[in-house]
């Protein structure tokens, strides 16, 4: 099986919005509750800014996930800070990508002189703490009852990398 992370570019959109569409309707590790449209994954996926960008996981040519860098505060003092996101298919769970997605994306930020990464993760999602803990990140913040989602109320986790 081979795999390779490569710049987000448009004909991956159908993949990425079946996969955060499937994260929606049936998770908690995203706090949306619509299903987003393919102009709005646009919108999520592609940037003005060059210091923020996306990138698709690709398993045997077919994309399986992407991650984001992107901006986590529109003020001027969080210029160098980014908030970093990752979501895989069902399929590309459990085979060591999150942590791969990770590393080139951390590459990216330090690429771009940002400083700081910061993960907004789920409270139920253990599998992402898990994940960013094995990356260097510190648990920073926990938001209680942050988001309600399926009639219930959901924590918000909160951690941080220095790069």
């Amino acid at each position: 099986m081979s795999f390779e992370i490569v710049e987000m570019d448009k004909k991956y959109l159908g993949n990425t919005l079946e996969i955060y569409q499937w994260y929606v309707r049936n998770s908690t590790a995203t706090f949306q509750t619509h299903e987003p449209t393919l102009s709005e994954m646009v919108g999520l996926l592609f940037f003005t800014e060059e210091k923020y960008g996306s990138f698709a996981l690709l398993e045997n040519g077919i994309c399986v996930g992407y991650g984001i860098i992107t901006q986590f505060k529109a003020r001027e003092a969080f210029d160098r800070t980014a908030e970093i996101t990752i979501y895989l298919a069902e399929s590309a769970t459990g085979k060591g990508y999150g942590g791969l997605v990770v590393a080139h994306l951390e590459g990216f930020a330090r690429n771009h002189n940002l400083h700081m990464l910061v993960a907004l993760v789920s409270g139920e999602n253990t599998a992402s703490f898990k994940l960013f803990e094995r990356s260097g990140y510190s648990k920073c913040a926990h938001f209680h009852d942050a988001g309600n989602k399926f009639n219930r109320w959901i924590d918000l986790v909160c951690y941080e990398k220095k790069l």
